[in-house]
């Protein structure tokens, strides 16, 4: 940046002693070294200003710079924790879907496991259920067999 700086600098000093010759050649040779000198002692004191100028803002560049340089780097480095937290903050999401995944099938396998007894045990009680009504329907027709012969009993009773 200073390198840059000062090489700007020696391109205005040229330009400047080149102007102030070019200037003085059409003037005569007396003229032109009292010119000449003029000059001399003008752009010493423009150089001396103009490095002052320069001099003071290499300076504040160079603290814009130091001061860039923070903050990028503290950017960087919050970036970098920013990072970090999205790639855990990921994972547990990864985790957390993970384990949801595992408590549905879990659940899933629960319930088809419930249904499959409650099946089961309907399939018993029916089951049951026929078989009585079997009894049953046998039970009726024996004793619908037994009425008449009560009845008989009943009429030779009278």
């Amino acid at each position: 940046m200073l390198a840059l700086m000062l090489a700007l600098l020696w391109v205005g000093v040229v330009c400047l002693c080149y102007r102030q010759l070019h200037q003085t050649s059409a003037l005569s040779v007396g003229v032109m070294e009292e010119s000449y000198r003029d000059t001399l002692e003008c752009t010493e004191e423009d150089i001396t200003d103009k490095v002052v100028f320069l001099e003071k803002r290499v300076t504040e560049l160079e603290k814009d710079t130091a001061a860039n340089g923070e903050q990028h780097s503290r950017l960087k480095q919050e970036n970098l924790q920013l990072v970090h937290r999205a790639n855990a903050l990921e994972e547990q999401l990864k985790e957390q879907e993970l384990r949801a995944d595992q408590t549905l099938l879990e659940e899933i396998k629960k319930q088809r496991e419930l249904l499959s007894k409650m099946e089961r045990e309907k399939s018993i009680e029916i089951e049951n259920l026929q078989a009585r009504l079997q009894q049953l329907d046998d039970e009726n027709s024996e004793l619908r067999s037994c009425v008449p012969c009560l009845k008989a009993n009943i009429e030779r009773l009278e």
